[in-house]
C-alpha cells in the first residue's frame, strides 16, 4: 500500500479520535463506538506496511498480527481515556431506569454518599438547618428545622440524588473542593475520602421562621433580601417537600421514601417546584414600578404629571376599563397617585408614551430575560413571549400595567424592589455566607457584587418616594407601620376561573434608621389581597433587628 495513503489514513484516524474526544462529549455511546471503529480501521491501514516477498510467510503473519494488536491496543487505550477521564464524572453520576422502573446508579458513588461525613448547613445566626449523624451504615442526614425545608432542597444518595442548596454546594459539603489544590489532587489519586466542609447561608433563621409562619402553609413564595448587599435573609416556597422523608439511611427505608416521592409527583400542587426561584407568575400591577422607572428616568414624566382617567381608554379597538379609582368623580390623576391607587388606564398611557423599544431597554436593565446569577436554578423572567409582541399598541398598554405576556419569579421581583430602594443598583443575590473547613478555617466568603444598574440614582429616589406614597395613602396602605418607612406596590394577577394571585413588593428600613435596608417580594397563589399582611409581618420583624 502506498506510503501516502498510509500517512493519510494515520492523520485521518488521529483527527477522528481527537475531534470526538474534544468536541464530542455529548456523543451517544453507539456513535462513539462507530467513530472509534472507523478510526481503528484507518489505523490498521496506516500500519499495513509493505512486506518484501522474500520474507518468510510465518514472519509476515507475525508482522500482520502485531499491527492488528497494536491498532487494537491504541483503540482500547483511547476508549479507557474517554471512560475514565473525558466522561469519568458523567459515568460516575450516570443514572438509568431498570425494566421494572427502578432507578439504577453507580453503587460505589451511592455508598460513598453514606460513607462521607457530610458537612452541616447553618444559618447566618448559627441555627442548624441540615446536620449529619452517625448511623449503622455510615452517616445520615437530618433536617431539624422544617421552616428551612424549601431553601435546602434534599439529599438522597440511595435514590433521588441531590437538589437545591444541597446540590449547589455538594462539592463543598462532601469535601471534594478545598482551598488546597495539591491536597485535592493527592486525595483523588489515592482515592481518599475527605471530611465535608460546613456551609453557612446568609439566611437569618429568626426571619425565616417569621416568613414561614406568616405564609401559614399557603401556596406561594416569600423572598427577603438585604438590599445593599443582595444577601437573602429569608426564602420560603410553599408547598415544599420534607427532605427528611426523602432521605433513606439504608435500603430497608427506600420503600418508604419511594412512596413519599411518588406522592410528591402525583400531587396537583407541584411541591417539587421551588416557587421562589422557579415559579413564573404574571406580575400584575407590581410591574408598574418598572414602567414608572422608565418614564421618570427618560424625563417623560414626573410624579405630579397629570393624566386623564375617566374610567375607560380605547386603544386600537381594545377597551381598557378602570376599576381602581377611589373616587369616580375625579378624572385627572397624577403619576404618583396613579401608582398609589394602581390605575391601569393611566399606566397604559404611560406605557404608550415610553414606547416599546424603551420599555424593552428598561426591562433588560432590570434583568428581564437575563439569567440571574444564583447558586440554584432560577427561571428567567419574560417581558414578551414572542418577538414583536410589544409593537402592538394594545399589547404595549397592557404590558405597561402588568398584564400582556409578562412572567416573573419572586426572586427577580425582590431584586427589582431592592434596585429601586438602592439607588437603581441591583445587587447579585447571595445565599452563601461562607464555607468552613472541619478545623474551623474559613475557606471562602462571599462579598457584595453589583449585578446591573437599572436607572439613575435620582430617578430611583423618585420612584422610591412614590412607593412610600402608595403605602401611605393607596391600596398598599395595609403595609403601613408607624415608625417604619415602608414603600411598596401591590399586584393582582388574574387567573382564569380562580381567585387572582396576590403580589406585594416593597422595602423598609428599621425602627432605628428609616433608610431602606430590606426588600421583600411576596406572592400568594389565589390569595386575593393577603400578600400585604404577610409582607408587613416580615418587614416588622426585620425592622426590629
Amino acid at each position: 500500500m502506498p506510503r501516502s495513503i498510509r500517512l493519510f489514513a494515520l492523520l485521518l484516524s488521529a483527527g477522528l479520535i481527537s475531534g470526538a474526544l474534544v468536541f464530542g462529549s455529548d456523543l451517544t455511546d453507539a456513535r462513539w463506538l462507530a467513530v472509534l471503529g472507523l478510526a481503528w480501521v484507518l489505523l490498521l491501514v496506516a500500519l499495513w506496511v509493505p512486506i518484501p516477498a522474500t520474507v518468510p510467510a510465518e514472519r509476515r503473519t507475525v508482522i500482520r498480527t502485531a499491527a492488528t494488536i497494536t491498532a487494537s491496543f491504541v483503540a482500547l487505550s483511547v476508549q479507557l481515556l474517554r471512560l475514565q477521564v473525558v466522561r469519568g464524572e458523567a459515568n460516575a453520576e450516570r443514572v438509568a431506569v431498570s425494566p421494572e422502573g427502578e432507578p439504577i446508579s453507580n453503587p460505589r458513588r451511592v455508598n460513598l454518599g453514606l460513607d462521607i461525613r457530610r458537612g452541616q448547613i447553618r444559618s447566618a445566626d448559627g441555627e442548624l438547618l441540615a446536620g449529619t449523624e452517625a448511623i449503622d451504615e455510615g452517616w445520615g442526614r437530618t433536617y431539624p428545622q422544617p421552616a428551612a425545608a424549601s431553601v435546602l432542597g434534599y439529599y438522597s444518595p440511595l435514590q433521588f440524588g441531590v437538589a437545591g442548596i444541597e446540590q449547589a454546594f455538594d462539592a463543598e459539603l462532601t469535601g471534594e473542593e478545598t482551598d488546597n489544590p495539591l491536597l485535592e489532587l493527592r486525595d483523588d489519586v489515592l482515592h481518599r475520602t475527605r471530611a465535608g466542609n460546613d456551609v453557612v447561608l446568609t439566611i437569618d433563621f429568626t426571619l425565616q421562621r417569621v416568613a414561614s409562619d406568616a405564609m401559614a402553609g399557603r401556596p406561594g413564595a416569600v423572598v427577603l433580601v438585604e438590599l445593599a448587599t443582595g444577601r437573602v435573609l429569608a426564602m420560603v416556597s410553599n408547598p415544599a417537600p420534607d427532605p427528611a422523608a426523602i432521605f433513606a439511611a439504608n435500603y430497608d427505608q427506600t420503600d418508604a421514601s419511594a412512596a413519599y416521592w411518588a406522592e410528591l409527583i402525583e400531587r396537583a400542587d407541584n411541591p417539587l417546584v421551588v416557587r421562589s426561584t422557579l415559579g413564573l407568575y404574571t406580575p400584575g400591577s407590581i410591574f408598574k414600578v418598572v414602567t414608572a422607572s422608565a418614564a421618570i428616568d427618560q424625563g417623560l414624566a414626573e410624579p405630579q404629571s397629570m393624566y386623564l382617567d375617566d374610567g375607560v381608554l380605547e386603544i386600537a379597538g381594545r377597551q381598557i376599563v378602570e376599576n381602581n379609582r377611589p373616587d369616580d368623580s375625579i378624572i385627572n390623576w397624577s403619576l404618583e397617585d396613579s401608582l398609589a391607587w394602581s390605575l391601569n388606564v393611566v399606566y397604559a398611557q404611560v406605557g404608550l408614551d415610553v414606547g416599546a423599544d424603551t420599555l424593552r431597554d428598561y426591562a433588560d436593565d432590570f434583568g428581564f430575560g437575563a439569567e440571574i446569577p444564583f447558586p440554584t436554578a432560577v427561571a428567567q423572567s419574560q417581558l414578551e413571549g414572542q418577538d414583536g409582541f410589544l409593537d402592538s399598541p394594545p399589547a404595549l398598554a397592557e404590558t405597561a400595567f402588568g398584564q400582556g405576556q409578562l412572567l416573573v419569579t419572586p426572586l427577580h421581583m425582590v431584586l427589582v424592589a431592592a434596585g429601586v430602594a438602592n439607588g437603581g443598583r441591583l445587587m447579585r443575590p447571595q445565599i452563601l455566607d461562607r464555607v468552613v473547613a472541619p478545623d474551623g478555617q474559613v475557606l471562602r466568603e462571599t462579598a457584595p457584587e453589583e449585578w446591573r444598574t437599572a436607572m439613575s440614582e435620582d430617578s430611583a429616589a423618585t420612584v422610591a418616594d412614590m412607593m412610600r406614597h402608595a403605602v401611605e395613602i393607596g391600596v398598599a396602605s395595609g403595609a403601613y407601620v408607624d415608625g417604619l418607612a415602608v414603600g411598596g406596590k401591590t399586584g393582582t394577577a388574574e387567573v382564569a376561573a380562580e381567585e387572582p394571585h396576590a403580589w406585594f413588593i416593597g422595602f423598609a428600613g428599621t425602627f432605628a434608621d428609616p433608610a431602606p435596608r430590606h426588600a421583600i417580594a411576596v406572592v400568594l397563589e389565589n390569595g386575593g389581597t393577603g400578600s400585604i399582611e404577610v409582607a408587613r409581618e416580615i418587614l416588622v420583624a426585620a425592622g426590629e433587628r
